[in-house]
């Protein structure tokens, strides 16, 4: 009897340690879930460049995202293919401002990818999508001050219009007649990166970092001069999260972690 009291006895730490580990463990996983931030929201907007990278077939930069971070983070994209500064604000911009101001959605970070079609020029086939320089501005600075106004907590990010490979577009035209040009895209890339600078928020300027590529490496990153490949939906993925851990290191913290615990965290 005496040793086998001994033998209980003896346990008793063992015991106390599994306990503790338990109840840590739990304690931890308890807390995780009880005490996080409400789950960080990018809400993406822009035209067919945000709409097309939603497409998981293409390793889309929005399919990335959502990928990367569906343990912690919700990406909603509000990709409108063809759409300019002008038609958003007409048709897309009531709309969101009703999802922002209701609370249906309560974004971390906004992106804004307009500009591609304002570009277009304006003796091409595509004349119809063009918006004037100084309108594309103006236009700029309305979505963006709206924004700011309905989603006052939340992070703007305006990015440029991409690089356009003239060439391309040009063999694929079905007119003859170029419907956008690099030195188009530039002058509307050079406003967006100053209205960002007068409004007071970040821009990611893709389309110097694009100008400054090989031929080669451009090439590869756009499937037909102006949207952008499988290998560019992954450069823009990287460029992106570049820029937020830059800009937004908060922020892009919050990204890092899971707002439920992995199961091996579990009791």
């Amino acid at each position: 009897m005496a040793s086998a009291r001994v033998s209980l006895r003896s346990l008793v730490p063992v015991v106390a340690a599994v306990a503790v580990v338990y109840f840590a463990s739990y304690l931890g996983a308890w807390m995780q879930v009880t005490f996080r931030d409400r789950r960080p929201v990018l809400y993406l907007l822009g035209d067919s460049i945000t709409e097309n990278g939603a497409n998981p077939d293409k390793s889309g930069w929005v399919a990335l995202l959502q990928h990367r971070y569906q343990r912690s983070t919700d990406v909603l994209p509000r990709g409108l293919s063809g759409y300019n500064t002008k038609w958003f604000i007409e048709f897309a911009l009531p709309v969101i401002k009703r999802e922002l101001s209701d609370g249906s959605i309560s974004p971390s970070l906004i992106t804004l990818w307009l500009g591609a079609n304002d570009a277009a020029l304006t003796d091409g086939p595509s004349a119809r999508q063009h918006v004037p320089l100084e309108a594309y501005a103006t236009n700029l600075e309305t979505i963006v001050y709206m924004l700011k106004a309905s989603a006052p907590d939340a992070e703007l990010l305006l990015i440029t219009p991409p690089h356009v490979d003239d060439a391309a577009r040009q063999i694929r035209s079905k007119t003859g007649r170029l419907d956008r040009s690099n030195t188009m895209a530039g002058e509307y890339a050079r406003v967006c990166v100053e209205t960002a600078g007068k409004v007071g928020v970040t821009v990611l300027d893709v389309h110097s970092l694009f100008n400054a590529m090989s031929a080669r490496e451009r090439t590869m990153c756009l499937e037909d001069g102006l949207h952008l490949s499988a290998w560019g939906n992954r450069l823009m993925d990287r460029l992106l999260r570049t820029k937020i851990a830059d800009a937004f290191p908060a922020l892009m913290s919050r990204l890092e972690v899971w707002d439920i615990p992995n199961w091996n965290r579990l009791p």
